[in-house]
């Protein structure tokens, strides 16, 4: 049995928990991982990205992030300490199974999926994959999501729960990846239990975690023949993109976390 691993972030390297989640299945399955597949995002040209920034519009929003003057997610060193402490993990591993391509959609990465012939792939953190690559499993390509479906489906997912003053909605899910944004059969979902003084960066360290022993098994599962899809019922929650996430909603976030941190203790 073997897995090719697909995985974002804003290098080669990806982030924090990218590195985690490949840390932990080379750990588990050893030679089993046939490949980590990564990507190196390189920058439009100026004129593309200003071409494509006056069609987004929402300059009221740009001009607002720009005065916040933080960054967007979690603080990557926040969440790389809660993730592995005082010795990061600052390279993705993999060795020379690490295979680094323009786009996890390219015809690049559909010809080395062609050629290992992977019996399942492992998907985290990626831009949306086309059907030409999740469909090169010969049993699933699975997901793990950040974030509780069907509730919270897309970007920023254990953000959204503390907007919305929803703890017992704060988790992570292990799916059966599909065309539908975090909307394929569910196959595990763990809860991210908040304590007093967690942030964000602390929130999605646990959900991280959480997932990945959750992924761990459900790849096991697979391999064995013994694994188990529930349908999602995709009426239920709602989809979150990018653009959602504005100051406005950041500020409450924080004042949200600063209320729960004052009402445990």
């Amino acid at each position: 049995m073997s897995i090719v691993i697909l995985v974002g972030g804003t290098s080669s390297n990806g982030n924090a928990e990218h590195r985690y989640l490949v840390n932990a299945f080379l750990n588990e399955f050893g030679d089993q991982v046939s490949a980590v597949i990564t990507c190196d995002p390189q920058p439009s040209p100026i004129f593309t990205r200003l071409k494509r920034a006056i069609k987004r519009g929402n300059y009221r929003e740009r001009i607002a992030r720009s005065r916040w003057g933080k960054g967007y997610g979690p603080d990557a060193e926040l969440l790389s300490h809660a993730l592995f402490g005082d010795s990061p993990v600052e390279h993705m591993p993999g060795g020379d199974k690490l295979k680094v391509m323009s786009s996890h959609n390219s015809a690049e990465c559909e010809a080395l999926l062609d050629e290992l012939k992977p019996d399942v792939i492992v998907v985290y953190g990626t831009a949306i994959l086309k059907a030409h690559i999740f469909t090169n499993a010969k049993l699933v390509t699975l997901n793990m999501h950040t974030g509780l479906s069907p509730h919270y489906r897309g970007d920023s997912t254990l953000f959204w729960p503390v907007y919305y003053n929803d703890p017992d909605h704060l988790g992570v899910t292990v799916h059966k990846l599909v065309a539908d944004v975090d909307g394929g059969d569910i196959v595990y979902t763990g809860r991210v239990e908040y304590q007093q003084g967690d942030g964000e960066a602390e929130l999605f360290a646990k959900g991280v975690k959480v997932g990945t022993e959750l992924y761990l098994k459900a790849v096991k599962e697979a391999f064995d023949g013994s694994i188990v899809y529930h349908p999602q019922d995709l009426t239920i929650g709602r989809e979150f993109r990018w653009i959602h996430r504005t100051v406005e909603a950041e500020k409450t976030v924080l004042e949200n976390l600063d209320r729960w941190a004052r009402k445990e203790s």
